[in-house]
């Protein structure tokens, strides 16, 4: 598989909106509902924020536009898509949704550089070069979910046994949304924060570079 080198309007536009992928979402569907109710009323991002990268942003090549790499059974995807959508909305950033399993070339482009997790999220200058990539959760989220899972062992037990075991696949899909619904909640109480304040720096980090 060739890997995506620039990112072009063609390839841009066959990405989905959140709006087109929310209409044919294959999993979760009642807590992505819920996320994105809340994501709306909440106050992350702040407008501080949203200024802070509007003005990291303006410095490129115009336009520049978002993108993730992903799958619809990523909890990590799940929880940051609601408040992905209206930062990007907040700051007029174009975003697009790329099923990794449907569109090969942009997942070759993070696996040649070792990147496998997802999601992967990048903004793109107006030329089609990579400005920045910020991959599957804030380093907090990533600690809480490693507590989780050494709290709960039989996770990555029955991970193991599923494709197998169709015993071990219900109850692993039973445990699996607890662990979503557990993540829903560190994101709506404050994660949601940390996933600006990382993509924020980041976006500060390559303006800074360019000047």
């Amino acid at each position: 598989m060739e890997y995506l080198e620039t990112m072009t309007t063609d390839f841009f536009e066959k990405g989905m909106t959140v709006e087109e992928y929310l209409k044919e979402l294959r999993h979760y569907r009642s807590l992505v509902r819920k996320l994105m109710d809340q994501a709306g009323t909440a106050d992350s991002p702040v407008q501080s924020d949203i200024e802070k990268l509007r003005v990291a942003v303006d410095g490129f090549p115009q336009p520049v536009r978002a993108t993730v790499n992903t799958e619809d059974w990523c909890g990590d995807w799940i929880c940051n898509m609601p408040l992905l959508d209206r930062l990007f909305k907040s700051v007029e950033v174009p975003f697009r949704i790329f099923r990794g399993s449907e569109h090969g070339e942009l997942k070759a482009r993070y696996a040649r550089d070792g990147d496998t997790h997802i999601p992967t999220v990048s903004l793109w200058d107006g030329e089609g070069n990579e400005i920045l990539r910020w991959i599957e959760a804030p380093a907090k989220v990533a600690e809480m979910k490693d507590g989780w899972k050494a709290e709960n062992p039989q996770l990555m037990e029955l991970y193991a046994k599923q494709s197998e075991d169709k015993a071990a696949a219900r109850e692993f899909a039973k445990l699996y949304r607890k662990f979503l619904e557990t993540m829903a909640q560190w994101y709506t109480e404050g994660m949601w924060n940390e996933t600006v304040k990382e993509i924020l720096t980041k976006a500060q980090q390559a303006a800074q570079e360019r000047s």
